[in-house]
C-alpha cells in the first residue's frame, strides 16, 4: 500500500461543523505549551480575558497563562504542537479553541481533545485545519493544509485506547506512540538509506532506514507502518530526522517525558485480545507474533514487550524448532549465537530439532560505551540473561564434521553485524560474569552451568600482572586484543565494578528453559498456528507439535 493511500485510511479527521449551532468555544485544561517562542504576549486581568483575546483573533487556536499575575500567551495556527499536562511537568492553564455544537457548560474535553480536527475558519473544512490528540503526557497538535478524502479508522493511533474500530481487520497492525528514545544496545546504520524499499539482497536486507527529510512525527510513523521491515520509528523534532529500526535490532526504549521531545512509534500486531487493551496494557508484558506483520530473518519469531520504570523492554525469540541461520541457532533469543552447533550442520534437508550433541548456551556481545558492571548486569537481566561466564564459553564451538575439537569465533568477521562492539578497533573491553567472592577472596564465575573447562585444566587467562589487588578490585572485564593468551587472543583484567568499559556479554539457556511463552502459544493467540511460516522447501520441511 502506498503512503499516499495510507493516510486517508489511518487518520480520523472528524470536523465539528455539521450542527447549525456550532461555534468556537474553549476547552480548558491544566497544562503548558512546550515553548512560548512563537506566541504573542498580552497583559490581561484574568484568564477569561486571555481566552477573550484569543476568540477575537481569527488566527488564534490556543491561549495560555501560567498564573494570574503573568502575561497571557496567544498561539496562532501552526505555531505550537505540544502541550504538557501539569502532572507530567507542565505549569499553568491552557485553553484550546474548538469549533463544536456542544453546550459551553457541558463540554466533553476527553472527546473534544482526542483525534478531533477543527477548522480555523468556520466555513472552510478543506484547509487550515488543526487536529488535537491526547498523548501520554498531554496533548499534541497537528496542522493540516487540506482535508483527506475519507474518514479515518484505527483511532488515528492515538494514546487513548481501546478504539471503537480497533478490532476491525484493517487495524490488525497498529502503531503505539510513546515518549521515549532508543536506549542501550540499539543497532543503527548511520547512512541515509532513504525511503525507497530495497531488495532483500546482501547487507541491504538488514539496513535500518534513516531519512532526514521527514517533516512531522506523523509522516515518520506512517512510513514505519507502511514498511514491513520497520518495527519502531523515532522522530527527532530538532533535526526533522526519522529513524526506522527493525525488529530484533533494538531491545530498550528509554522512557522520557514530553518536555524532552523524544517520540517513538512502535509497530504492534493485534489479535482479538490485544485490540481491546489500553496503550499501557499493550506495553505491559505482552507477546506478539513478528511474522507476517513484519519482515523478519526467521519464520517462527516472536517478541515480548515489558515496561520498567526506566525502559520499555523488547526481547525477540526464536521457536525451539526454528531452523538455524549459520550459527544463530534455534531456541535462542534473536541475535544471539550458540556455543554448540548441529551434528548435521552441513546436511541440507535435515530436521533442526534433532541437532545438539552437547548442552547449548545462547550468548551475545554488544557495544555499550561507558557502561559499568552493575549496568551491564541489569541489561542482561532485563533480557532474561546473565553476564557471560566461563573464559571460553561462547568463544569455542564443537564442530564434529570439520574434524576439529575447537573453533574460535573471530570477533573481526564482517559477515554478521550482530556483535557491533568496536572489535574493528585494536582493542575492546567487555564485562563478563567474573567477580571476586568477598567471603574467600577467590575469583568465581557468576553462573557455573556452562563452564566447560575446570580451573586445573585451563585457568582463567589473566593478563600479565593480573588480577590486581585492591579494596575495589572485585569485577573483571575481558580485554580483547590486549592479552597474551595463545589461543583466543584475549585476557582478563581486574577492575572496580563502577569502572566503565566498551561493551557487555550476556548469556542464557535456550528459550525452552527460559520463563517465556512458546512460539506455538503465541501463534495460537494470533490464529496462525498451522498456517503461518511453514516453508514448503529448504532446510526444514515440517515442524513437530
Amino acid at each position: 500500500m502506498s503512503y499516499r493511500l495510507l493516510i486517508p485510511i489511518l487518520t480520523l479527521f472528524l470536523i465539528e461543523t455539521n450542527a447549525s449551532d456550532a461555534e468556537y468555544k474553549f476547552v480548558v485544561v491544566e497544562g503548558e505549551p512546550v515553548t512560548l517562542n512563537a506566541s504573542e504576549s498580552v497583559q490581561v486581568a484574568s484568564f477569561d480575558e486571555c481566552t477573550d483575546k484569543c476568540e477575537q483573533k481569527t488566527e488564534c487556536v490556543l491561549a495560555y497563562q501560567s498564573n494570574s499575575s503573568d502575561p497571557c500567551y496567544l498561539f496562532d495556527w501552526n505555531s505550537i504542537t505540544q502541550i504538557i499536562k501539569n502532572e507530567a511537568g507542565g505549569n499553568g492553564t491552557t485553553a484550546f479553541k474548538v469549533y463544536t455544537d456542544q453546550p459551553a457548560c457541558e463540554l466533553n474535553s476527553a472527546y473534544l481533545l482526542n483525534g478531533k480536527t477543527y477548522p480555523l475558519f468556520p466555513n472552510d473544512t478543506a484547509q487550515n485545519l488543526w487536529r488535537i490528540d491526547t498523548s501520554e503526557d498531554g496533548w499534541t497538535i497537528t496542522y493540516i493544509d487540506s482535508k483527506p478524502i475519507d474518514s479515518l479508522v484505527c483511532g488515528n493511533f492515538s494514546y487513548n485506547r481501546p478504539y471503537d474500530d480497533g478490532c476491525n481487520p484493517e487495524c490488525n497492525i497498529t502503531m503505539v506512540q510513546v515518549w521515549a528514545k532508543f536506549g542501550p544496545l540499539t543497532k543503527f546504520l548511520t547512512k541515509d538509506a532513504g525511503w525507497e524499499y530495497e531488495p532483500p539482497t546482501g547487507n541491504m536486507y538488514r539496513r535500518n532506514g534513516i531519512n532526514k527529510t521527514a517533516e512531522t512525527f506523523e509522516i515518520c510513523m506512517y512510513k514505519c507502518h507502511e514498511d514491513l521491515r520497520c518495527a519502531a520509528a523515532y522522530f527527532d523534532r530538532d533535526s526533522a530526522t526519522c529513524v526506522m529500526v527493525w525488529t530484533g535490532d533494538f531491545w530498550f526504549l528509554e522512557r522520557t517525558s514530553a518536555s524532552d521531545g523524544h517520540q517513538i512509534a512502535i509497530k504492534l500486531p493485534m489479535n482479538d485480545k490485544l485490540c481491546k487493551m489500553t496503550t499501557d496494557q499493550l506495553l505491559d508484558d505482552q507477546y506478539y507474533l513478528s511474522s507476517p506483520a513484519m519482515l523478519t530473518t526467521f519464520d517462527r519469531q516472536f517478541f515480548r514487550v515489558q515496561t520498567t520504570e526506566k525502559y520499555y523492554v523488547f526481547t525477540s525469540y526464536l521457536d525451539y524448532y526454528e531452523s538455524f541461520y549459520f550459527n544463530i541457532i534455534n531456541g535462542c533469543p534473536v541475535n544471539n549465537r550458540a556455543s554448540a552447533l548441529r551434528k548435521d550442520y552441513y546436511q541440507q534437508g535435515s530436521t533442526a530439532y534433532n541437532h545438539f550433541f552437547n548442552e547449548t548456551m545462547c550468548y551475545r556481545y554488544d557495544e555499550a560505551p561507558g557502561i559499568t558492571q552493575a549496568e551491564a548486569k541489569e541489561l542482561c537481566q532485563l533480557m532474561g540473561q546473565k553476564l557471560l561466564s566461563d573464559k571460553y564459553a561462547g568463544s569455542i564451538q564443537m564442530i564434529a564434521e570439520q574434524k576439529e575439537d575447537l573453533q574460535v569465533v573471530d570477533f573481526q568477521e564482517t559477515m554478521f553485524d550482530l556483535f557491533r562492539l568496536g572489535f574493528y578497533k585494536n582493542s575492546s573491553r567487555i564485562w563478563h560474569g567474573l567477580e571476586k567472592d568477598p567471603a574467600d577472596g577467590k575469583w568465581k564465575w557468576l553462573d557455573t552451568r556452562f563452564v566447560q573447562f575446570p580451573e586445573d585444566a585451563l585457568p582463567i587467562p589473566w593478563a600479565p600482572g593480573e588480577p590486581k589487588e585492591g579494596p575495589d578490585m572485585n569485577c573483571a572485564y575481558m580485554g580483547w586484543g590486549e592479552g597474551y593468551d595463545p589461543f583466543n587472543g584475549y585476557a582478563y583484567y581486574a577492575a572496580p565494578c563502577n569502572s566503565t568499559v566498551d561493551g557487555i556479554a550476556c548469556s542464557s539457556a535456550q528459550v525452552n528453559e527460559m520463563n517465556v511463552k512458546k512460539w506455538s502459544e503465541v501463534a495460537d493467540d494470533f490464529g496462525y498456528r498451522g498456517t503461518c511460516c511453514i516453508r514448503p522447501v529448504g532446510w526444514i520441511n515440517e515442524y513437530p507439535e
